[in-house]
């Protein structure tokens, strides 16, 4: 998915079924509440992050095996599944984070 189509995907301009500032991921401490193009996309980039984050870390995982630092980026994982935005999901992206 290119930025520009992720960022239109969520931008209140275009798609008011899923507002970001409904989520719980407005909690976070870096999270910006300033409208814009690159507020969005870097609000976007804090959603994607620990799908990133646990990615880099998998290969050391199985390495060096922590098993709660597993379980813990997984529960994290899932829990960013939750995400709901009905025009995402009408495009059968089943998930925002897949390893895929």
């Amino acid at each position: 998915m290119s930025a520009f189509l992720m960022v239109s995907l969520f931008a209140e301009t275009f798609n008011d079924s899923c507002p970001l500032a409904h989520q719980h991921f407005v909690r976070h401490p870096w999270w910006n509440n300033q409208s814009g193009w690159k507020p969005l996309l870097n609000n976007l980039r804090l959603i994607i992050q620990p799908l990133i984050c646990f990615n880099w870390l998998k290969r050391w995982l199985k390495v060096f095996p922590i098993t709660p630092l597993q379980f813990g980026f997984e529960r994290l994982v899932s829990k960013m599944n939750r995400f709901v935005c009905p025009v995402v999901h009408q495009l059968n992206f089943q998930f925002i984070f897949s390893s895929a």
